[in-house]
């Protein structure tokens, strides 16, 4: 039995198939793009054949694509190559693109044929994760070097017979818990990444106490700054309660603190850290203002998304992995809450944290 597809057919379900398609003749020019090429590039079939259709590849990727198209189709070999194709709407997009040899009835070469696809997210997602593998690295050496230093400090104090300092004692520890830190945010987020649900061990909680004790410790962790560097002053302010929450307190406090944490990060001048909680609904705000960088508004939106740093935090002035909010969100949205997000470019941001009066936490 004949399963051929009859011509007209053919041509309907290359002209429009979900994939860019591209042919080109034995001068190696190009003289069919589908609907679907069309459609992506928002240019005329007229605009794009021949060599039309470079004007629409990224300059940094032109000479490489020219290179590559032409090599094999000297050689009538297949090839695989990425760039980047202007969209309609005039941003770049990363595309895949695969072109095979193809011949006529006699079986003589008669040109190319290829088809493209958008591979952008994917191609951005793996970027994410190759720069969140060396800045995890980063962070991870960091505290690691300081450790090293304090314990050969305390190692010499020994062997001379001088007394250890609580200080260093302290610093070590603090160190230690960031790395703690660290690990507990990288498992947590494969967790979510894989749709699976954070571990709770839900209790009774109140908020106002547990908000308190986080302060508490960051206001400790603000005492052993190194002399000259600025430090951050908290002012707290708590409206009568109660505050009965049912949740995790160890995630809960995750939260507040990664929040806190965040603040005296994105404030390098000091400043003072405002917390206020309050009723608000039928459930609790707690919201943490602080007088720093601010975010831009184009970057709010994504603050929320795993690996994602606003652009103005760079990576020399502020490190981080892109995973603190990332996981705040998580864990509230676990707990039946939700994060909201203002933020003032060069004025300073407030997070506020909202939670249900105490019930059931929800899985994720």
């Amino acid at each position: 039995m004949d399963t051929s597809l009859p011509q007209e057919q053919y041509r309907l379900l290359v002209e429009h198939a979900p994939t860019m398609v591209w042919r080109s003749g034995l001068d190696a020019l190009c003289n069919y793009f589908n609907a679907t090429w069309l459609s992506f590039t928002g240019r005329t079939h007229e605009q794009e054949v021949g060599n039309g259709w470079v004007s629409g590849v990224h300059p940094e990727d032109l000479d490489r694509c020219m290179e590559t198209y032409l090599s094999h189709f000297e050689r009538r070999e297949p090839f695989e190559m990425e760039y980047r194709l202007r969209r309609h709407d005039g941003i770049y997009r990363y595309i895949f693109d695969r072109g095979v040899p193809f011949t006529d009835d006699q079986g003589r070469f008669a040109g190319f044929i290829g088809s493209c696809v958008d591979m952008h997210e994917r191609h951005e997602a793996e970027r994410a994760k190759a720069t969140f593998l060396a800045l995890a690295a980063h962070e991870l050496r960091t505290p690691l070097t300081s450790m090293r230093m304090y314990l050969e400090a305390l190692r010499r104090q020994l062997a001379q017979g001088e007394p250890t300092t609580a200080g260093a004692l302290a610093r070590m520890s603090a160190q230690l818990e960031r790395v703690s830190t660290l690990v507990q945010d990288m498992e947590d987020t494969g967790r979510l990444d894989a749709d699976m649900p954070l571990v709770l061990q839900e209790e009774e909680l109140e908020l106002a106490e547990l908000v308190r004790t986080v302060v508490a410790l960051h206001r400790d962790t603000e005492s052993f700054r190194a002399r000259g560097q600025p430090r951050h002053a908290f002012e707290l302010s708590i409206a009568p309660g109660p505050f009965r929450v049912r949740g995790d307190r160890q995630r809960l406090e995750q939260v507040v603190s990664n929040v806190l944490a965040n603040a005296a990060k994105y404030s390098p001048k000091g400043g003072t850290l405002r917390v206020c909680l309050a009723r608000e609904g039928s459930g609790f705000a707690l919201s943490i203002t602080d007088p720093g960088i601010g975010i831009p508004a184009a970057d709010i939106p994504s603050l929320t998304q795993c690996y994602f740093r606003a652009s103005n935090a760079s990576v020399e002035n502020f490190p981080g992995l892109g995973l603190g909010l990332y996981l705040v969100k998580g864990i509230l949205e676990a707990h039946g809450g939700e994060l909201r997000i203002q933020s003032e470019l060069g004025r300073g941001t407030t997070i506020t944290i909202l939670l249900p009066e105490t019930r059931e936490a929800v899985p994720i």
